[in-house]
């Protein structure tokens, strides 16, 4: 059985049609398109609550490994740790309004003094999943942001 050519060539082309709007189907679909990098768990659940907790890891100090800190949300209460004290010093719900949140901390020590930002948006929910707990600790070289391993060294105070 021999077929037309020109239903040959007619059907070649609907295959390649439909082949071609399948492909850009998936090339639209932001999973799709990013399928390495994309995960799950970088969605921000409903009402997701992103704690940001600063830790004292000041052990084995000849003298004393006590801090103080204060941050600009809240009462602005100068608090002191002794190594092995956590606090919360924010606490944000993702409730579909606001969709980020901010505030400056400034830190003391023996060792000098640490000025950082924190900023909470749905990456920081990303970097701190699946408990959407995220860590600055207090160490010798300054403070150590641990989901982002960035360091703020310290600041000789004169």
């Amino acid at each position: 059985m021999r077929m037309n050519p020109q239903t040959l060539v007619t059907n070649l082309l609907i295959l390649l049609l439909v082949q071609i709007s399948n492909l850009s189907v998936v090339v639209n679909s932001l999973e799709a398109y990013h399928k390495q990098y994309y995960r799950p768990e970088f969605r921000v659940r409903a009402n997701a609550v992103v704690r940001i907790v600063i830790s004292n890891d000041l052990f084995g100090l000849k003298n004393n490994g006590n801090a103080g800190f204060v941050c600009t949300n809240g009462s602005k209460v100068w608090r002191k740790s002794k190594p092995g004290d956590k606090y919360v010093v924010v606490q944000f719900e993702y409730d579909g309004k606001r969709r980020q949140a901010s505030t400056h901390c400034h830190l003391r020590s023996r060792f000098g003094f640490v000025n950082f930002q924190i900023n909470i948006n749905p990456d920081t929910s990303a970097y701190c999943y699946p408990s959407y707990v995220c860590g600055y600790s207090v160490r010798k070289d300054g403070v150590y942001y641990k989901p982002e391993m960035k360091l703020y060294p310290w600041t000789r105070q004169k």
